[in-house]
This record gives structure tokens, sequence and C-alpha cells, in this order.
């Protein structure tokens, strides 16, 4: 099937998606109207009264289904407007300065907000990946290894384009066709760490770039660190081998010969569910969905994923449970966990990580973040149990 025809089939999708949102969407409004004004707030009660912590729990939870999936299919003030909701629940013991009656008026008023969304973000869901390219950036100041780098990579079929200068690089690049690689040097001129510089500097101003890989005369540990907090993808010593390149120009850009990553994603929210799958099948991944958290021990025995996906608030099975679940099997142990959150609590994440996780991406997510996670370490992933899978006795 031609890429343009893809493409179109992939924006359909996501357009399908979202008018399937917009349609339920009275209800859902109807439905967070209903358990604001549930809360118990014009009588007297105890801080740890059982009611008012249910209630506040139950509308906690669908205010942060709104904001992922809000996000998710482009209503981004609506997404914003519900996490400003979550704030208000998450301090309601602790913010003593508002009444519990005016706390719950300012909700409803941020509810009403979520009632007018607009159709502004209507075309944010094609911010998909881009159709396939070979495209790689080689920025280096010596012109022989350069060139003799960009004509080892356009014999083996990629599109290599060289730049001489970082600055020059870094100033322009938003102009330029993005890249699926970066080959950046470390040191240009009298600049030691300039190579980094650029990078985080790209990093700082676009939020995310494609994957990043150094290279340098230099192996000392300054170095290494310097790409390592730039962000490097993988760090090599000049000089390269021409093998060695084009190995890691196919492990990053070029994954026709390898089998897809598989992804196992579960999330109680049809509809981000959705959205993140189509994304991550555009992409070339496999996906195996799940909406019932109860479901995904089995799921994963039978799809040997490289990656979970996990939400965290779900109502029967919390996300940092299924993780812990999950690290409690062998198989599963060496496996990363990426978990989606609406909720940027610190102590979430600490719960998280101690839990077994491997990183949380805030929900409405860019698609290109959430990419680019989601390959570097499933890539790593594959390349790890590989590895073990070698070492295991015959």
């Amino acid at each position: 099937m031609d890429t343009n025809d893809q493409l179109e089939q992939h924006r359909a999708r996501l357009a399908a998606l979202r008018a399937n949102y917009l349609k339920g969407l009275p209800q859902r409004l109807e439905r967070l109207d209903y358990l604001v004004r549930s809360i118990p707030v014009e009588r007297t009660y105890r801080e740890d009264g059982g009611e008012l912590r249910s209630r506040l729990n139950i509308t906690y939870q669908e205010f942060h289904k709104v904001a992922g999936s809000a996000g998710s299919v482009g209503l981004h003030a609506m997404s914003e407007a519900a996490k400003a909701v979550l704030q208000i629940l998450d301090h309601w013991f602790t913010d003593a300065t508002e009444e519990p009656l005016s706390k719950q008026g300012q909700i409803l008023d941020l509810l009403s907000t979520m009632g007018q969304a607009d159709d502004a973000g209507s075309e944010s869901s094609d911010a998909a990946p881009r159709p396939e390219s070979r495209t790689i950036h080689v920025v280096d100041d010596n012109p022989l290894t350069a060139n003799e780098m960009q004509v080892w990579l356009e014999e083996a079929g990629f599109d290599a384009q060289v730049f001489m200068s970082a600055t020059i690089y870094g100033d322009t690049f938003e102009v330029l066709p993005r890249p699926d690689l970066i080959i950046m040097d470390i040191n240009f001129g009298d600049e030691p760490n300039a190579g980094p510089r650029i990078v985080d500097f790209l990093k700082q101003k676009l939020g995310n770039l494609p994957p990043v890989a150094f290279l340098s005369i230099r192996d000392d540990m300054e170095a290494r660190l310097a790409a390592l907090r730039a962000g490097a993808s993988r760090y090599l010593n000049k000089p390269v081998s021409r093998r060695e390149l084009v190995e890691l120009a196919h492990e990053y850009v070029d994954k026709r010969d390898a089998s897809a990553f598989r992804v196992l994603m579960v999330d109680d929210d049809e509809t981000t569910l959705s959205v993140t799958q189509a994304i991550l099948e555009r992409a070339g991944l496999e996906v195996c969905a799940i909406a019932n958290p109860l479901d995904t021990l089995d799921a994963a025995r039978n799809f040997n994923p490289d990656l979970f996906l996990l939400d965290v608030l779900m109502p029967e099975v919390s996300g940092t449970e299924v993780a812990a679940t999950l690290r409690q099997d062998r198989q599963f142990d060496v496996i990363p966990i990426l978990f989606l959150t609406s909720d940027s609590h610190p102590d979430q994440k600490v719960m998280g990580a101690a839990l077994g996780g491997d990183d949380f991406i805030l929900k409405p997510f860019d698609p290109d973040y959430l990419l680019t996670a989601v390959m570097a370490r499933a890539r790593r992933s594959r390349r790890l149990r590989e590895v073990l899978a070698l070492r295991q006795p015959g």
C-alpha cells in the first residue's frame, strides 16, 4: 500500500475516534456534573469521613480519565481544565484556605468550560509519525570523516546529509526536514563539548529530538557524561568503521529486517487506549491493547512484549500494582515498564519506581515524545533479552 494511502487511513482512524468521543461527550460531562454535585460539602463531616473520601476518589478517577482521553483526541483545553480539577481534588484536605463549597464551585466552573470544547485541537492528532524515511544528519567539522560517513551511508541506501558546523546546525534545525537519526561529533573547534551543548539546546527549545548518536576521538568520563546528559542514544569512538556505522543506521532508522517491537498497553479508558494504539501501530509497532488490567498477566504470557505501557489510575487494579505483579515473574523482570498518567504527583513517581517502573509519561502526551521513549526502551529490552538468551546453557 502507498504510504500516502496509509497516512490517510491513519488520519481517518484518528478522526473517527475523535468523532466518537465527541458524540459521547455530553453524557460523560453529565456524569461528571452529577459526581461533583454529590460531594458532601454542605454539612459537617469528619476529615476522614468515609463517604467524602469515596466520593472524592470516584470523582478523581473520572476526571483523570478525561484529562488523558480529551488530550489524546486533540481537545487540549478540556484536558487542561480536567487537570486543574485534579489539582483541587488532590489538595482537598491539605488546602485549608478554601471552604468545601467554594472548591465544589471552582470545579463546576471548570466543568462548564469543558462543556464548551472547541475544535482548536482538531488537527493535533495528525501529529502522528511521518511516513517512513531514511534520513540521517551527520554533524562533524572534519570534512574527510564527514564525507566518508556520507558515502558509506548513501551506498547502504540512506539519505545522508552533512553539516560542518554544530552552531549553524542548531540555528537551522527547525527549517530542515526532520531526520530519523542524528550523528553528532562531541568536539567542534576549540569547544570540547559543543555537540552535546547544541543537542541540549535543541531539546530545551523543541522538547524532543530523533535519536542522537555521539562520536568522538575522546573516551573520557567527561565526554561520555556530556553525551549522556544531552540524551545520547549511543556513543561511538572514532575512527568509526563502515560496518559499525551502517549497523547503527539500520538499528535506529531501517527496521525492515527486524520484527516489530511489541508493546502491551493497559488502560481502562477506551479512547486513550485506541488513540495510543493507533499512534504506535502507525509507527510500525505491534500493540496488544487491554482495557481490563486483570487480563494483563495472561496477555503478557501470550504476547511476549518488549515493553509494558500501563495507565496508573484504574478502578480495580492500579498500574503500580500491575507493575509489581509483573515483576514477581522472572519472565517479565527485565522488560521495561512505562507509566501513562495525568497526575505528576511526586509520591506517585516514587511508588512507581519502587514497584519496578522505568519512567512516567504525562497525558496528554506528544506523539513524537511517546514514540521516542517507547522505541528506545523496547530496543534496549530486546537487545538485553537476546544477550541473556545467548548466555543460557545449551
